[in-house]
């Protein structure tokens, strides 16, 4: 079974699998299906299929090897298992940790749920200047420019990239994880009453900032950033885990 020839390759499925996993094994960074085809001679969609079952196999079958296969979003990549990041720390220096604020995680959680938005957008969501938070971002590689804003000024639009999955450890974003509409609805409510009694005018929030999007999804992500300290340094030890070869 795998050795039969593919009606549409000069390689038996095996070879393609096998092919795909040369080639992400020594790329080193997630690689396009079109790229996989031009590797193994074929069409986009016996790629494809060549690299979920290469997939596949690694969620079940090599689930405890070394090595793992990951989605990111179209693209697919072979990196460390982090399972194994306490041995591979022992030989191998530690990435230095970005700090993540308060400030740069609420940027980061409007950009990721209201991409393609432009830097005057966040700022009005969030009543402050972002310039800061967004130049952060931008250095640590969880967000980029997507393009321009066909309004005057044509500010830039900001939208995630595939770092930030891969340290959030989702294939896409459609697995952004869901704020529960009743607790987010207290949130805005209690943040409306303190800006109203601080600034002695009436105050109201954009709506939906989290859940325009999302619906019907009540699967959680466990992000690889976790808290350290009251300014929460952040990503934890998966940022060598998940990190290429």
């Amino acid at each position: 079974m795998g050795n039969e020839l593919s009606s549409s390759s000069n390689y038996s499925l095996l070879e393609q699998e096998n092919i795909v996993e040369s080639i992400l094994f020594m790329m080193g960074e997630s690689v396009s299906v079109d790229t996989l085809a031009t590797a193994i001679e074929s069409t986009v969609d016996v790629a494809k299929d060549a690299a979920e079952r290469l997939y596949t196999k690694y969620q079940n079958e090599y689930q405890d090897r070394g090595m793992k296969v990951i989605k990111l979003g179209s693209k697919y990549q072979m990196v460390s298992n982090n399972k194994y990041f306490k041995n591979l720390v022992l030989v191998a220096s530690h990435p230095q940790k970005p700090v993540i604020t308060e400030s740069i995680l609420e940027t980061l959680s409007i950009i990721a749920y209201k991409q393609p938005i432009s830097k005057p957008e966040i700022e009005h969501i969030r009543g402050v200047k972002s310039d800061y938070a967004c130049n952060r971002l931008l250095e640590y590689g969880l967000i980029e420019e997507k393009g321009r804003l066909e309004t005057p000024g044509r500010p830039i639009l900001f939208g995630t990239t595939e770092e930030f999955m891969l340290r959030f450890g989702i294939e896409s974003l459609d697995d952004l994880p869901i704020l529960d509409a009743t607790k987010f609805a207290e949130i805005e409510s209690e943040v409306e009453k303190e800006l109203t009694e601080t600034l002695g005018e009436p105050v109201v929030i954009e709506k939906n900032i989290y859940t325009d999007n999302k619906a019907d999804d009540n699967n959680t992500v466990e992000s690889n950033i976790d808290d350290e300290t009251h300014d929460t340094e952040k990503l934890d030890n998966n940022d060598i885990s998940e990190a290429p070869r």
